[in-house]
């Protein structure tokens, strides 16, 4: 409806929520665009509200996401109308509070509507009690989502005609360039320069890599101990050296769609993945920016790193624990043997792949097996101890039920809540008893929602499916033990029943009892994370 009538909210009850949109000037900063904004709200409130909105009740999205998810700003505003004395939400028009797809309208639909929360506009107000404004404002979020759609096919015709231009269109420069402007006519073009001092050490690398037949860790050894600072972080890693060295933009070209989005169903779940495309799957183009290296250099770092990159199809898992155990420090623990010329190779080792900077000692692959069998026979028998406890099994049952009563009870009072509004809106309650009725029925709620929340806190701790942990413990403990069971078997089962793995080591310290004063070994720290 329209501002026929005055509104009847005071500002601390009002909360604003502003957001730059792609249908905004392109040349004005998101600072920009939402100070310009502010105002226009601010004005509004001053003549209708009496007074702007408090600066606590503003919320500035500076993040660019289409979806609700995306977006922290809007979720706590999402949170905040929850809030009994929040009665409206202020936006410059409806699509700034999102432009997503239906699941976003309809989560949006649900908590405006059943929160209370009356939307208002400089044009207009949605109470979404009334099914013609509900109606009025589920099109307009359905008519944004559709110019989204829209302007992102538009926007990526666009990139992609500025790629093929040689221009270079992504966010950050790769380390040894800087971002550049040239001006072609009227057109502003983004593109590279070179980074002298960072571009002498991508010279480098490649140099170290193809001709001295030094690998990735060798590599980050040598400009750790020169003092050399990587792009990001503290010291330089293998992953890091591996991105410089797969880096086409450092032979002078541009490419489009090597780690384009894709959007796939896991687990009943959409996810976005950005795998990393074949080479005869993505597009290069000669770019603006001057080369670093040669292609001929650049072809054959890569004709090196595929030579030593294992077979994937034909390679076999032989760590059981493959992404399962991490280190103190965070990096994941990785499955290594070692040999020197005309010797055997020596027993398998976890080693933590940061292990040159945390410092953590590795541990023999066999140790790890025996005590990760010690942990699953200890967390076995204590399951079986608590299937055996009754008393136990009758309370979490108990609590189980309370809870099931609880939520049932409230969810009869939303809707009956929804049934007086209903009466109220269509019907032609009087207002006296909708607001006696309504009243009992949301201190009710709020009853409920406590007890609940009471409950939550005080359940038992007692597994509801002890036999099937017993069980997933069990089977993957018996293919540990079963030294004919491969490897990839042992992953597999260990991961059914197993979240994590920390690993923990102190250094070795000199032994007072070891011959010719050797090192005595230091214990190992496992903490293990079940799936209960």
């Amino acid at each position: 409806m329209f501002f026929d009538q005055p509104i009847p909210y005071t500002p601390q009850e009002v909360l604003v929520y502003l957001r730059k949109s792609r249908s905004d000037q392109p040349d004005l900063t998101v600072e920009e665009v939402l100070e310009k904004h502010e105002k226009i709200l601010d004005q509004w409130a001053s003549r209708h509200l009496g007074a702007p909105v408090p600066e606590e009740n503003k919320y500035r999205e500076i993040v660019s996401g289409e979806t609700i998810a995306d977006r922290p700003q809007i979720k706590k505003v999402l949170h905040r109308m929850e809030d009994p004395n929040i009665k409206a939400l202020l936006v410059v028009e409806v699509q700034r509070i999102s432009r997503g797809d239906l699941e976003d309208a309809g989560r949006l639909l649900k908590l405006l509507r059943f929160t209370k929360t009356v939307v208002l506009t400089p044009q207009q107000t949605y109470n979404l009690q009334n099914e013609y404004d509900r109606d009025f404002f589920e099109r307009e979020l359905k008519r944004g989502n559709e110019f989204l759609e829209y302007q992102k096919k538009i926007m990526a015709r666009g990139r992609l005609l500025s790629v093929q231009q040689g221009n270079y269109i992504g966010s950050v420069a790769p380390y040894g360039y800087l971002p550049h402007i040239v001006v072609e006519g009227k057109r502003k073009c983004p593109t590279l320069k070179i980074d002298p001092e960072r571009a002498k050490v991508v010279q480098t690398i490649f140099d170290l890599y193809v001709h001295q037949g030094m690998g990735p860790t060798l590599i980050c050894r040598r400009l750790n101990g020169l003092s050399i600072p990587p792009a990001k972080g503290k010291s330089w890693t293998p992953a890091s050296i591996y991105g410089i060295l797969d880096n086409i933009h450092y032979t002078g070209q541009v490419k489009w769609n090597q780690r384009k989005t894709v959007t796939i169903v896991s687990d009943s779940s959409i996810v976005k993945t950005r795998p990393r495309a074949k080479e005869e799957e993505y597009l290069l183009f000669p770019g603006k920016h001057p080369a670093i290296i040669s292609p001929e250099l650049f072809a054959a770092a890569q004709q090196k790193h595929s030579a030593a990159a294992p077979n994937k199809s034909s390679a076999k898992l032989r760590n059981a624990f493959a992404g399962l155990v991490y280190c103190q420090c965070g990096h994941a623990m990785a499955l290594r043997t070692y040999s020197s010329q005309g010797k055997e190779r020596s027993a398998p080792r976890l080693l933590c792949s940061c292990q040159s900077f945390c410092h953590t000692p590795s541990c023999l692959y066999s140790d790890m097996m025996e005590q990760v069998c010690s942990i699953l026979h200890s967390s076995i028998y204590d399951f079986r101890l608590l299937l055996q406890q009754s008393s136990q099994e009758d309370a979490f049952s108990s609590h189980a039920a309370v809870m099931d009563q609880l939520k049932k009870r409230l969810a009869l009072l939303e809707e009956k809540e929804i049934a007086q509004w209903e009466k109220y809106t269509e019907e032609g309650m009087p207002k006296d008893i909708f607001q006696r009725l309504n009243t009992a029925v949301v201190n009710e709620k709020e009853e409920v929602l406590l007890a609940l929340k009471q409950a939550q806190s005080t359940a038992p701790v007692f597994p509801a499916n002890c036999e099937e942990k017993i069980v997933s413990l069990q089977d993957a403990l018996s293919a540990l033990e079963d030294a004919q069971a491969p490897a990839q078997e042992k992953n597999r089962l260990l991961k059914l029943c197993l979240q994590r793995i920390e690993y923990d080591r102190p250094p070795f310290t000199r032994g007072k009892t070891a011959a010719h004063g050797g090192w005595e070994a230091s214990p190992i720290h496992l903490s293990i994370y079940l799936r209960v």
